[in-house]
C-alpha cells in the first residue's frame, strides 16, 4: 500500500473512531434523557388519573372509572394502565397498542431501555381507595434514538467526504516531493544522476531532498571516475602512448579474433608500414623530431581510413605500423594500398631536403583468412625484400613470391547489381546463434546473423562482407526492413528474445524510423522480444541519432544494446544515460582470456561497473572451456560462441 493511502486511511480511521466514540456518548446521553422523560411522563399521567378517579373510586363506580381511563389520550406513550384496590384486587385494566418503532432489532437490543411505571395512590381524604399504575411504552423512544443515530451518521458521512477530498488534495501536495524523490532514486539506480530543482517548504522534506541531490552529485562523480578509470585502463593496456593507436597486443588480439570466428570466414588485407632510418633522424634532429614523424604517419593513416569502420591501425613496434581491414574486396584493397602509399610518401621531416623520408610498405591479401600470424609474416616478408632499397617502395606478397591471385574473388561481384537483386528477390539467409547464461547455460536470447547466396553457387557471403556494399549503394535501410520483416514471420511461434544488428544508414534515415514505428505497432509481440544492437563505433559516430532511435523503440517494448564493446579509445560515459539492455564485449577480449592478464582485469572492472546499473555483460566469440571458465570467474553474465552453439538456418531464399 502506498504512503498516500496509508495516511489517508489512518486519518479516516481516526475520524471513524472519533465518530464511534461521539455516537456512543450521544446515544448514552439520549438514552438517559429519554428514560427520564418516560419516567416523568408516566408518573405525571398516573398522578393526573388518580386525582380524576377519586370520586368514582370511593363509590366503587366501575363504569365511571372506565370512563376516566378512556378519557386518557393514547399517543403511543402507554403500554398499559390498570387500577387495583387496597387489597390488590384488579378492578380496571386497559392495554394500549404501542407504535411500531422503525429501529432494527440489533439497535433495540443494544439500547435496551428499561420498563418505567408511574404509580399514584387514589384516596378520599385520609382513606386509601387503591392504586393507579401507568406503564410507559418505549416505541417512540427507540424511533427517536434510531433517527438520532442515523442523522449523526449522515452528518459524519457528509463531513468525512468533505474532509476526505480536502485530505486527498493536501496529502497529494504534501507527498509530491516524496514522489519526486522516488523518481530520483529510480533514475539513480539506472545511473541517471538527476537533481531536484524544486526544494519543498517542509523542513524535513527539504533536508531529505537536499541530501538526495548531494548524493546524486557524489554518485555521478564516482561513476564518472570509474568510467574514466576503466577507459584509461583500456588505453594504457591496448594503446600506444605516443600515437594513440592500438599497440601490438591489441592489434594481434583483434587480428586473431577475425580468423574463423562464428560469423564465418573473412577476406582481409594487411599492410605494414616501416619508417626507414628512424635512428638517424633521432640522432640528427633529436627524438622529438623522430616522434613527430611517427605521429604524422599515424595521423595520415587514421585520416585516410576513416570510412573503414572495421580497420585496425596499430603501432606494433618502434618504426612499424600495421593496418588490418577485414571483409574488403581484392580490387578495393589494391586501390586502397596505392592510396595509402601515395599519402604516406608525402610526409617529410626537418631534414627532408638533405635526406628524404623513406617509407616501405608490405602488402598481403587473402580471400579466406585462416591464420593471423601468417598474414603478418607475408607482409613482413615483403618489407624484408626492400632491405637494399633506400627510397620509398611498396609491393604485394603475391608479386614477390610469384603466387597467382585467387581465380574466384568477391571483387568480381557487381555489388550494385548484387545488392539490388538481393532486395528485389529477398535473397537472404537468416541464421541464429544463441546467447547462453553463465549460471545454468540456458538460452538468454538469439542473435540473427545474415548471409547472402553467391551468384557463382559458392558459399554464402557473410553480412560483414556484404554490408559495406549495401551502405555504398544506399540500400542498407531496405536491407534492415527485409531482415526484420522476414525475421518477424519466422518468430511468430517463438517466445525467445532476439537481437538484430542495425545499419548506420538506417539509424540516420527518417523514413526507416517511420517504417519501424509502424512495423512495431503492427507486431507488438515481436516488438517486445526485439533488441536492436549497434557497435560501439557507431555510438561514437552517431550518439544523438541512437538516442532518437531509442525513443522510437521504447514505447513498443523493444530495447537497445551495444555490440563489439571495448574497442573504442574514447570514454564511454554514455553508459550512464542510455537505457541499454546489455553489453556484448568484443570477441578479441574472449580469445585466450585465460592467458591475458590485462584483458582479465579490464573485463572484471567493466563487469563491476555494469553491475552498478544492472547491465549484463555478454562475452562473444567463446570457443574453449578454458576461456569460458575464466570469463565466469570474472562475473560475466552470458556467453556466445562455438563452445555453446553454431549458427542455425531459420530462413533460406525461397
Amino acid at each position: 500500500m502506498t504512503l498516500f493511502r496509508q495516511l489517508l486511511s489512518a486519518i479516516l480511521a481516526a475520524m471513524l473512531l472519533l465518530y464511534i466514540g461521539n455516537m456512543a456518548v450521544g446515544l448514552r446521553n439520549g438514552k438517559n434523557l429519554v428514560e427520564h422523560q418516560m419516567r416523568t411522563h408516566a408518573q405525571d399521567t398516573a398522578t393526573s388519573i388518580a386525582l380524576s378517579m377519586t370520586q368514582a373510586a370511593g363509590s366503587q363506580d366501575i363504569p365511571a372509572l372506565e370512563t376516566v381511563l378512556n378519557s386518557v389520550s393514547d399517543n403511543g406513550f402507554y403500554q398499559r394502565i390498570y387500577f387495583h384496590d387496597v387489597e390488590g384486587n384488579l378492578l380496571i385494566d386497559k392495554g394500549f397498542v404501542g407504535p411500531a418503532h422503525t429501529a432494527p432489532q440489533w439497535f433495540v437490543s443494544f439500547i435496551a431501555l428499561a420498563r418505567y411505571e408511574g404509580v399514584a395512590e387514589v384516596s378520599l381524604g385520609w382513606t386509601r381507595l387503591g392504586t393507579v399504575v401507568v406503564v410507559g411504552h418505549p416505541g417512540h423512544a427507540y424511533s427517536d434514538l434510531w433517527h438520532l443515530a442515523l442523522e449523526q451518521l449522515a452528518w459524519f458521512a457528509l463531513v468525512s467526504a468533505g474532509v476526505g477530498l480536502l485530505l486527498w488534495s493536501a496529502i497529494r501536495r504534501l507527498l509530491t516531493p516524496l514522489q519526486a524523490l522516488e523518481s530520483q532514486v529510480e533514475s539513480i539506480s539506472r545511473q541517471e544522476f538527476v537533481e531536484q530543482v524544486a526544494i519543498p517548504r517542509t523542513r524535513e522534506l527539504a533536508s531529505l531532498v537536499t541530501a538526495m541531490n548531494r548524493m546524486s552529485r557524489q554518485l555521478q562523480r564516482l561513476f564518472g571516475s570509474q568510467l574514466d578509470l576503466i577507459s584509461n585502463l583500456r588505453l594504457q593496456s591496448h594503446t600506444d602512448q605516443l600515437t594513440g593507436l592500438s599497440n601490438r597486443a591489441d592489434f594481434d588480439a583483434r587480428l586473431n579474433s577475425c580468423v574463423g570466428d562464428d560469423r564465418g570466414h573473412h577476406s582481409a588485407v594487411l599492410m605494414i608500414f616501416a619508417v626507414q632510418k628512424l635512428n638517424e633522424i633521432n640522432d640528427l634532429a633529436g627524438r622529438v623530431e623522430g616522434n613527430n614523424v611517427l605521429i604524422s604517419l599515424a595521423d595520415c593513416l587514421t585520416s585516410a581510413l576513416t570510412q573503414y569502420d572495421q580497420a585496425v591501425i596499430a603501432r606494433r613496434q618502434g618504426r612499424e605500423f600495421s593496418v588490418f581491414i577485414s571483409d574488403i574486396p581484392a580490387d578495393e584493397a589494391d586501390q586502397l594500398g596505392q592510396r595509402l602509399f601515395d599519402a604516406v610518401v608525402q610526409l617529410g621531416w626537418l631534414g627532408q631536403h638533405d635526406q628524404p623520408l623513406a617509407i616501405h610498405m608490405g602488402f598481403t591479401y587473402s580471400d579466406r583468412v585462416a591464420n593471423g600470424p601468417e598474414l603478418l609474416s607475408e607482409a613482413d616478408m615483403v618489407l624484408r625484400s626492400f632491405v637494399q632499397t633506400e627510397a620509398s617502395e611498396w609491393a604485394r606478397f603475391v608479386d614477390i613470391v610469384g603466387a597467382e591471385p585467387p581465380l574466384v574473388s568477391i571483387s568480381a561481384i557487381d555489388w550494385q547489381a548484387f545488392t539490388e537483386q538481393a532486395i528485389a528477390e529477398k535473397k537472404i539467409q537468416l541464421n541464429i546463434q544463441g546467447t547462453f547464461s553463465a549460471t545454468d547455460r540456458e538460452v538468454l536470447a538469439y542473435e540473427v546473423l545474415s548471409s547472402f547466396p553467391d551468384a557463382s553457387d559458392g558459399p554464402a557471403l557473410a553480412s560483414r562482407i556484404v554490408m559495406p556494399a549495401f551502405e555504398r549503394t544506399g540500400l542498407a535501410p531496405e536491407l534492415d526492413q527485409m531482415v526484420l520483416t522476414e525475421l518477424c514471420e519466422q518468430w511468430r511461434d517463438r517466445d525467445n528474445p532476439v537481437c538484430v544488428n542495425i545499419c548506420l544508414s538506417s539509424l540516420k534515415s527518417a523514413e526507416f524510423h517511420c517504417w519501424l514505428d509502424e512495423f512495431l505497432t503492427q507486431n507488438p509481440k515481436f516488438a517486445g522480444l526485439l533488441t536492436c544492437e549497434f557497435s560501439e563505433h557507431m555510438f561514437h559516430l552517431a550518439e544523438e541519432d541512437i538516442r532518437v532511435f531509442e525513443v522510437i523503440l521504447a514505447p513498443h517494448g523493444a530495447g537497445l544494446a551495444i555490440d563489439g564493446f571495448g574497442l573504442g579509445t574514447s570514454g564511454f560515459a554514455y553508459l550512464g544515460s542510455l537505457p541499454l539492455r546489455y553489453l556484448k564485449v568484443d570477441r578479441s577480449f574472449s580469445r585466450n582470456i585465460h592467458a591475458q592478464q590485462d584483458n582479465q582485469f579490464y573485463i572484471k572492472a567493466l563487469v563491476q561497473l555494469a553491475e552498478a546499473r544492472s547491465l549484463p555483460v555478454i562475452a562473444v566469440g567463446v570457443e574453449s572451456q578454458a576461456e569460458w571458465d575464466s570469463l565466469i570467474s570474472l562475473g560475466i553474465a552470458g556467453g556466445q560462441g562455438y563452445l555453446f552453439d553454431r549458427p542455425k538456418v531459420i530462413h533460406q531464399v525461397r
